[in-house]
């Protein structure tokens, strides 16, 4: 059978042949778990939205950034020329948002729907914590075979729901899904929704890991990000991905963060937040379909809330 597989980036390019894997390979990468997500139905929009906000926050060039968007998901039109489709998706955020929106897309196109397999766990023997597929070796990869499953329309259906909540303006949809279609989705949307501003002290929950990492002391990005990995509860950024994070927190007009000789440490309004005699002030951003700073997430109620 002739098989492509997909996958949110290039980690698993190398291993997949040797690990018993063979096919080719298309990479479905625009990491929607940040900045917006635009409702349009306009695919070039989404990518010139989508693309303007990633050259923003990464500092990269828009046009470039806007022609990979479009060139992956013109990836997509190859893929009824495979007998299957083998989707490599795990429990996090980051893999869980490109999922849905994959699905989504792929839900109307009826031909392909007999060819698709997913690949997806949130567990593996003797990695703790387990990450992702991309820190597996080929050997412990080959366990995997036969572990994917057909993609069924109860999947489709759930993905087209969670895609439209998400770009939705008001996340309450979103924090109302509990398909089980999808099991590691509630999970992660309920991580997605922890990045809102808090109600207790304003930061969302990426922000106050990192001001938390740096109470002890100044520390270098590698070292926050290390930290932040190790205390999030579902850890979905990448490294790369977790700089717009503490450029907010440094480059705020009152910032929380001081960046000094490469390395990062609080500020004393940083400080005072993490005692908890003030809170972060909330500038606009997105964060999927909602525009701050129109809500908040309650951690004791674990639910959004207005403003």
């Amino acid at each position: 059978m002739r098989t492509v597989h997909v996958r949110c980036g290039d980690d698993l390019r190398e291993t997949l042949g040797p690990a018993g894997f063979p096919g080719d390979f298309v990479s479905f990468t625009d990491p929607v778990c940040q900045g917006p997500v635009p409702r349009t139905a306009d695919p070039a929009e989404f990518d010139a939205i989508r693309a303007d906000w990633l050259a923003g926050a990464y500092d990269l060039d828009a046009a470039p950034v806007r022609g990979r968007l479009s060139q992956e998901r013109a990836a997509l039109d190859t893929l009824e020329a495979y007998d299957r489709v083998l989707l490599w998706f795990e429990h996090d955020w980051f893999d869980q948002a490109i999922l849905i929106r994959l699905l989504a897309l792929l839900a109307h196109r009826p031909a392909l729907h007999g060819r698709l397999r997913l690949m997806s766990i949130d567990a593996f023997p003797g990695e703790d914590p387990f990450i992702g597929f991309g820190q597996l070796s080929a050997p412990q990869l080959a366990t995997l075979t036969g572990r994917e499953r057909p993609v069924t329309a109860e999947q489709f259906a759930a993905a087209e729901r969670a895609w439209a909540a998400l770009a939705a303006p008001d996340p309450a949809a979103l924090a109302g899904i509990k398909d089980e279609a999808l099991p590691y989705l509630p999970r992660a949307v309920r991580r997605h929704l922890a990045e809102l501003p808090w109600t207790t002290d304003g930061l969302s929950l990426s922000e106050r890991l990192c001001l938390r990492a740096v109470s002890p002391g100044p520390l270098p990005f590698a070292a926050v990000y290390r930290a932040h990995q190790d205390t999030d509860p579902l850890p979905y950024l990448g490294d790369v991905m977790l700089l717009p994070v503490l450029k907010r927190l440094h480059d705020a007009e009152r910032p929380a963060l001081a960046l000094r000789g490469g390395e990062y440490q609080l500020t004393a309004y940083g400080q005072r937040i993490l005692h908890g005699d003030a809170s972060w002030q909330t500038f606009p951003r997105w964060v999927g379909g909602v525009l701050l700073p129109g809500w908040r997430w309650d951690p004791d109620a674990a639910r959004p809330v207005p403003a």
